[in-house]
Order: structure tokens, then C-alpha cells, then sequence
């Protein structure tokens, strides 16, 4: 009887500990919003469980032309940071985040990272932009993943060990990311690669490689310019259009009808596994340039 009275008083008190318990860190864990996925998985790499991260733009979207959601505009006023990027979108929306949270601090991910300007047009004209997609060059990731693990130290310090653990980690795997894509382009014969939007300007940078892009600032070519276009990639023996989900597929299809049949391979940009995602274009762009 007495072991019986002593079994129930320990479930008693057992229970009493779980209803009584305090939440859990992760039930209360910062809100950390972002403008574009990979971003979010840079996050990840870096906070773990320890933050709640959302981006705004998915693989799909459109930076350029995106406009939040009323669901992202209601975890907006949750949130306590904000990590932008330099994509189009920003510039208008930004303001509107901090008006609609004026708790939230934005910080700029791409800090101290060099910018390149977008693609030449087809006379060899520099666009007035530079280019926003800095995010595929895995030396400007290690510069934006160190400038989150700041800002997310300075948020949390109590967790400050942890981000820069991690960080160490996560730039670990991105130079293993970069000797991976080394080696998939080593011996490639040719190192001209057509795209229809210029999306992977510094990741051809950053390996030697010389990206022909038929869009010039967001715009598809005048037949005469799309007809200098067609004979450079003649002229390079280009065999593969490279595309993306938001571009003018009937005109990625011309094209590689006017280059005999070329293949047409879709890449995304906004890739939320950032490590995958480059490998794979590594090993596309290595199958072309062969």
C-alpha cells in the first residue's frame, strides 16, 4: 500500500513539473525574417532551432515584381529582425516593414561585400545597377553568413557561442561547396555559357567562366540585338539555353531552335538548400562546357 501511495505521489508530481514548467526556449524563440530563401538557409546554418526564420521571396518568386502576403505582413509585426539583401523589392517595401513594426531592425546582410555591375548589354554597355545576385558566389556568402551571425549574437547573447560555433561550421561546408564546384568545371573546354536572365553573374566570376545573357536589365532584346546574341553563341558553340521559372520560356525555346536544337536547362536562383543548389548548377554548367 505505501509503495502504491508512492507511485501515485511521484506521477502527481510529475505532472505537476510538466503543466507548471516554464516554455521551452524554442516556444519563444526570435523571429527572424529575410528577403530571399537562401537566406534562410544561411540562417539555419548558422541559428539552428534557436531562431524562427521566414523569407519573402521562395524558389519561384519573383524579387523583382514580389509584393508580401498579408500572412508575412502579420509575422512582419512579430518579428525582431530583418536581414536584407539589396534585391529590388527592398527599396520599396523596407520602409513599409519598419512602419508597420517600428521594434524591427534591419540589418544589411550583404555589408562589406563587393558588388559587381550587371551583365554588359550586347555592345558591351555596363548597366547602372550593379548586379543584386551576390548570394551565388561562395566568397560573398561567407561575408554575408558572418555579417547574420553578428547581428543574430547581438540579438541573442546569451546564445552568442553557439552562432559563432556554427558559423565556423557552416564556413567549413561552404569552402567544401567551392572545392566541389572547382572540381566538377576542371577541364572543361569552353567557358561560355548563354542564359536567358543574368542571374549567375558571380558565380562565373568567381570561376573564369564568361555568362552571354539575353536579358539586359530586366528586358528581352530587339530582334537585331537577340540576332547578335544568336551569332555569339554560334560563334562560342553553344549547345545549352540556360533558364529559370520566371523568364519568357517561349523565348528560351526560340532560341535554342535558332542554335539547332540546343538544350534547355532550368536553373533557380532562389534555391533554399544553397549547397545542393550550387553544386548542381556546377554540374549542369560542367555538362555544357564540355
Amino acid at each position: 500500500m505505501k509503495k502504491l501511495t508512492l507511485a501515485l505521489l511521484m506521477v502527481i508530481l510529475l505532472l505537476s513539473a510538466c503543466i507548471s514548467a516554464p516554455a521551452t526556449p524554442q516556444a519563444n524563440r526570435p523571429v527572424v525574417m529575410v528577403s530571399i530563401s537562401p537566406q534562410a538557409y544561411f540562417v539555419q546554418k548558422i541559428a539552428g532551432d534557436l531562431v524562427e526564420v521566414q523569407a519573402m521571396v521562395g524558389t519561384g518568386d519573383n524579387p523583382h515584381t514580389y509584393e508580401p502576403t498579408t500572412d508575412q505582413m502579420r509575422k512582419m509585426a512579430d518579428a525582431q529582425l530583418y536581414f536584407s539583401i539589396g534585391v529590388e523589392f527592398e527599396a520599396a517595401w523596407l520602409p513599409r516593414f519598419t512602419a508597420a513594426n517600428p521594434n524591427l531592425k534591419i540589418v544589411d546582410s550583404a555589408k562589406g561585400v563587393v558588388r559587381l555591375p550587371a551583365a554588359p548589354s550586347e555592345n558591351g554597355e555596363e548597366a547602372g545597377e550593379p548586379d543584386p545576385h551576390i548570394w551565388l558566389s561562395p566568397s560573398r556568402v561567407k561575408q554575408i553568413s558572418a555579417n547574420m551571425a553578428a547581428a543574430l549574437a547581438e540579438l541573442d547573447p546569451d546564445n552568442a557561442p553557439v552562432y559563432e560555433q556554427n558559423l565556423a561550421a557552416w564556413l567549413q561546408e561552404i569552402d567544401q561547396v567551392d572545392a566541389d564546384i572547382r572540381s566538377a568545371l576542371l577541364g572543361i573546354s569552353r567557358n561560355v555559357f548563354l542564359i536567358v536572365h543574368p542571374s549567375w553573374g558571380y558565380f562565373a566570376d568567381e570561376y573564369g567562366l564568361q555568362m552571354l545573357a539575353v536579358e539586359q536589365e530586366g528586358q528581352e532584346p530587339g530582334p537585331d540585338d537577340l540576332a547578335k546574341i544568336i551569332e555569339q553563341a554560334r560563334e562560342h558553340q553553344v549547345t545549352y539555353v540556360f533558364t529559370q521559372k520566371d523568364v519568357n520560356q517561349k523565348l528560351a525555346q526560340s532560341i535554342a531552335d535558332q542554335l539547332g536544337g540546343a538544350q534547355i536547362i532550368e536553373l533557380d536562383p532562389l534555391a533554399h538548400n544553397w549547397s545542393e543548389n550550387m553544386r548542381y548548377v556546377a554540374a549542369q554548367l560542367a555538362a555544357a562546357l564540355n
